[in-house]
Order: C-alpha cells, then structure tokens, then sequence
C-alpha cells in the first residue's frame, strides 16, 4: 500500500502544475461568472431608473416644432371644439349688421383712400388735447378720425 501512495505522489508531483493552472482557470471564470451575475442584479434595475429619470427630465424641457404645433392644435381643436362653432355664420352675425357702414347710392369712384394731410379740412377737424397735457387746446394738433366722422 505504501508504493501506491508513493506511486501517486509522483503523478501529481509531475502534474501539479497542470493541475494548478486548472484551479485558477476555473477560479477565474467562477470570479468572472458572480461579476456578471452581481453586474445584472444591481446593474439593471440601476440602469433603468437613470434611464427613466433621463426620460422624465428630457420631457420637461422639450420643445416641439412650429409645423408639429400646428397639427397638434388643429386637430385638437377639430376634436373638441368643431361641433360648438359648426353652424355660426359670421357674415350674417348681428355684430356685421350693427357696425356695418351704409354704403347705398356711394359708387367705387367716389371713394378716396390716398388722402394727403393737405386734402383734410381743417374746420370739419375736432380739436383733443391729450390726458396731462397741462398746454391748452389751441396748442394741440388737430387730429383727423381715420373713418371720416367728426366727433362721435
């Protein structure tokens, strides 16, 4: 018995470097195997909460474009506003009628749109003065209503 155990002695003398590098292949990759595992458990759940704090963050300042506005707020508007102005005619509102100016017997040809500060009759002109202006009136300039009435 005692020859086995010295004949076993000497292969393991003789392979004991093999067997050394075995150990620390395998120590290696058990090493590198928990690293993965451990990199995955804290890794993950770490990761995806930097990434939704990013995304959070990213849409508070976000700005969109003019055109994609646009879309956006027309059909918006289509969605929920449409129906409430669906039948208003705004041609035919009683505010047109009321504000309209009487245009009966009063042809293209007699209406003058160039009108030169000469052109202004300066009787038909009421004079203002302006708030806190403490000069009188005659010192003010007259000023001309662009519609053509004299005082209201």
């Amino acid at each position: 018995m005692s020859q086995e155990k010295v004949d076993r002695y000497k292969k393991e003398k003789k392979n004991r470097v093999k067997t050394i590098k075995k150990q620390k292949v395998k120590k290696v990759f058990k090493i590198f195997i928990l690293c993965v595992i451990l990199g995955c458990v804290i890794g993950i759940p770490v990761g995806r909460g930097i990434y939704k704090y990013q995304k959070k963050k990213a849409a508070e300042h976000a700005t969109i474009s003019s055109l994609e506005f646009d879309t956006w707020f027309d059909d918006y508007w289509v969605e929920n506003y449409y129906d409430l102005y669906k039948g208003v005619d705004y041609e035919n509102s009683d505010a047109s009628e009321t504000d309209s100016i009487d245009t009966e017997g009063v042809e293209a040809e007699d209406i003058d749109v160039n009108v030169e500060p000469e052109d202004i009759d300066v009787d038909s002109v009421e004079e203002t003065v302006p708030e806190g202006d403490t000069n009188s009136a005659e010192e003010a300039e007259p000023v001309a209503d662009p519609t053509g009435d004299v005082g209201e």
